[in-house]
């Protein structure tokens, strides 16, 4: 998969401010568009809630003109003179057609009247104000058929009307029919006799209109086909369809769209500014971000110091050259000063600044042609050649840098001498990676520090073959732990005067590795760089408290490494672990050496401040080998210095080494300190040392380091 996050995958510029403009663009047609059909969305549903509004009115007004026929009937057939001329053995047919036949024909009320007998024939009628001479009821169709069969019985026996639509003869009709009944309560006539008042009213254009102006609804019209705009079905009482009504469409929401298009353009015309000054905006802003882009990664790619370019260029060069299929081979110079930390130490930080640009100048003019300098950081340079003659462009470059760096070096007025360890790997990138190529290079280079420094190495399968066998011991480490397999052992610290043991150093031995045992030197190292001195020296410090935590008489030492020093949760460790083993703070000694102190001053300090602070002592081990400054004794304010056994056991034979070890003594006592020597090996060292001063003695001489076993008998026979 890409690395899709690198930042050479990043569009540019000018990509960006595209792909911005064409968002924009694309937005302000989104904004228009989605406007425009909201706008329409709103004018269709607007229009389509009107029209169902419009035919639920259509629908009232033909229920209303149906409850109007009802009214009509009610009206003329609950009369008790009706009753009297309607039940008359032979009707007067000149006061029918008077009172019903024209009379009443006032306002269109109703178009025909007919009197019914008890078997529903036509007993009387009159049709647009002329005599009606049928006798059946064929002429009023199957909607007013409906309503005789649905209702027969009530009509002759309660007081119900009951209206409909009907097709007659003569068009679409409202007709009602119901009982000629007295008023008041009591029917006059005994038997079956029965007499029905049927009203007809029929639909025509001048109804319609009236209905229109009554309900608002324009251009209301009848037809027997259902028409382009909105209709609704016209059935009869019986279900059969007669028609439809329809009517012209206000379309209010197009009116509403029509009044509103001004507004809507002015929102459109703004929101299209808006984006537009925001791509503006936006380009501005991609401008700067591209110089300040182009300059971060020039900056990012250059070391600032010696303006050489950095790891990261470097390695961005060889995978450049692998990805492109560069064919032959490449080479990488590892250097490292040898003795830089002594400059920034010696002189400062600002003195050693100044010598690496010095450098810096001076490597680059040795580089070989289509070669690339970089500064890996700290004091630490790396050259990359290719083609042909690259080995051997390598090697003269790295001879050159080795004879320059041999030299003393002037800075204005001092002149300081250092020195280089290099490393150099070739190969070809197809058949390894750059990373890898940079480990070979890296691994030659600690291989001439490792074996005296000032020297070049050329990488090779041996070398490799040590980095195997570290690897295959950092395993071993990291399952010997989980096994139990190591031990710790403790070599006696004597009281100078008296001889007598007062304490001991726990010191941690791998004997019991299934692939054979391992000097503490050989293994020691590898757990350090690998991390695992973190669990190693956790468990010296937990084993050695336990072990020691009944014999109140003697008191512990430990040896802290750079890495653990490091770790800044280490005080809390220490102090769990003595709250977990009860091991009484005052009689723990923590060693650490000077290196750490050096490279770490401040971390150092608020850890020997933080580790005081719980009750336990530190001591300064390996003093004599280092920088031994005495301005840093009195800022960490150390409880003891040991005095490595490299110094103090050289005392028998050598007056330099015994002045020393007396000026350290008399330093360290003026200081409040107390002094131990390492490394007492004949009685003549013992005696030359205590005459010195010195508060402690520890070595072969006393006692090699032994197992908790052996340390209790050889304490219980001391004490015999």
């Amino acid at each position: 998969m890409a690395n899709l996050l690198h930042w050479r995958n990043i569009p540019t510029a000018k990509t960006l401010f595209v792909m911005i403009f064409m968002a924009g663009i694309g937005l302000i047609i989104s904004v228009v568009a989605l406007l425009y059909l909201s706008l329409h969305l709103i004018t269709t549903k607007t229009n389509e809630i009107d029209d169902r509004r419009t035919a639920l009115s259509v629908q009232g007004a033909v229920q209303t003109s149906v409850n109007r026929v009802w009214s009509l009937v009610l009206d003329n057939a609950v009369w008790d003179e009706a009753v009297k001329e309607a039940y008359r053995p032979t009707l007067d047919t000149a006061w029918l057609s008077k009172t019903w036949g024209s009379g009443l024909k006032i306002n269109n009320l109703y178009d025909g009247t007919f009197i019914l007998d008890e078997h529903f024939h036509v007993l009387w009628g009159a049709f647009h104000g002329k005599p009606f001479t049928e006798d059946n009821l064929r002429f009023f169709g199957r909607g007013m058929q409906f309503l005789i069969d649905q209702h027969a019985q009530p009509l002759a026996s309660e007081k119900n009307i009951y209206a409909g639509i009907t097709r007659t003869r003569e068009g679409v009709a409202f007709v009602g029919i119901g009982l000629i009944r007295p008023m008041t309560e009591g029917f006059p006539v005994q038997g079956s006799a029965r007499r029905y008042l049927v009203i007809t009213r029929h639909l025509n254009p001048e109804i319609l209109s009236g209905l229109g102006r009554t309900f608002q609804i324009e251009d209301l019209t009848y037809t027997a086909e259902p028409s382009a705009g909105p209709s609704v079905p016209l059935k009869s009482s019986a279900g059969e369809l007669l028609g439809y009504l329809s009517w012209q469409a206000r379309l209010p929401g197009v009116q509403a769209a029509q009044a509103a298009s001004t507004d809507i353009t002015q929102i459109v015309l703004l929101a299209a500014a808006l984006i537009l000054l925001f791509i503006l905006l936006s380009s501005v802003g991609l401008y700067k971000l591209a110089k300040g882009e182009q300059q971060a990664r020039r900056i990012a790619r250059i070391d600032w110091l010696s303006h050489l370019p950095n790891r990261r260029a470097l390695i961005e060069k060889l995978e450049h050259s692998r990805l492109s299929g560069e064919p032959g081979t490449k080479s990488v110079v590892f250097i490292d000063l040898d003795g830089f930390k002594d400059v920034n130490d010696i002189y400062g930080h600002h003195v050693g600044d100044q010598l690496i640009v010095t450098i810096a100048q001076t490597l680059r003019d040795k580089i070989p042609p289509e070669g690339m300098l970089a500064r890996m950081g700290g004091d630490e340079f790396a050259m990359m050649v290719g083609g042909a003659r690259a080995e051997e462009s390598a090697a003269a470059f790295a001879g050159s840098v080795l004879d320059y760096l041999n030299t003393p070096i002037s800075l204005g007025e001092r002149t300081i001498h250092i020195g280089a360890s290099i490393g150099i790997a070739s190969g070809s990138l197809v058949e390894i990676t750059s990373s890898e190529l940079f480990r070979r290079a890296d691994i030659a280079m600690y291989h001439s520090k490792s074996t005296g420094k000032g020297r070049i190495t050329h990488y090779d399968s041996e070398l490799n073959s040590v980095r195997e066998r570290e690897i295959v011991i950092e395993n071993d480490i990291r399952l010997g732990l989980e096994r139990e397999e190591f031990d710790v052992w403790y070599q006696p610290i004597v009281d100078a005067r008296s001889q007598k043991m007062i304490g001991v150093e726990a010191l941690a031995r791998w004997h019991r590795r299934p692939a054979g045992g391992l000097k503490p030197d050989e293994f020691i190292r590898i757990a350090e760089t690998s991390g695992l001195i973190y669990r190693l020296g956790q468990f010296v410090l937990r084993r050695a408290c336990f072990d020691l935590q009944p014999l109140s008489d003697l008191k512990l030492s430990v040896n802290i490494s750079p890495a653990q020093f490091r770790d800044p949760d280490f005080e809390n460790k220490v102090a769990g672990v003595l709250q977990e083993t009860g091991f009484p703070a005052g009689r723990l000694q923590l060693e650490v050496t000077e290196t750490y102190v050096l490279e770490s001053p401040e971390r150092a300090r608020a850890a020997i401040a933080n580790l005081k602070s719980l009750g336990t002592a530190v001591a300064l081990d390996d003093f004599g080998t280092g920088y031994s400054s005495i301005g840093y004794l009195r800022r960490f304010n150390f409880d003891t210095i040991k005095i490595d056994k490299s110094l103090a056991g050289l005392v028998d034979d050598d007056d330099q080494a015994s002045a020393l070890v007396s000026g350290t003594i008399r330093i360290a006592s003026a200081l409040g300190m107390a002094v131990i020597a390492e490394g007492v090996e004949t009685e003549k060292q013992m005696k030359l040392l205590r005459l010195a001063g010195c508060d402690q003695l520890q070595g072969f001489y006393f006692s090699q380091p032994m197992p908790i076993e052996s340390l209790l008998q050889l304490r219980q026979q001391r004490h015999c």
